[in-house]
């Protein structure tokens, strides 16, 4: 039953062949699928990239200030 109410919206009236078809999914949506799914591990991989971008930006501020010394 989940399953339908999810893709419900992805079907579309085809003229040329005169029947009811589904979409193909997108890359974007089949992601957004997955994440929703998968919640625990897209916040471990939000958190580590999040914590790396702010070890990177640390450091290079650091080296600023020792190159002011």
């Amino acid at each position: 039953m989940e399953n339908v109410k999810e893709k419900w919206y992805e079907v579309m009236y085809n003229t040329r062949l005169d029947k009811l078809v589904l979409r193909k999914p997108s890359l974007r949506g089949k992601l957004i699928r997955k994440m929703r799914k998968h919640k625990f591990i897209t916040t471990v991989i939000f958190t580590a990239i999040l914590f790396s971008v702010l070890n990177v930006t640390m450091i290079v501020s650091f080296l600023k200030i020792l190159q002011n010394i």
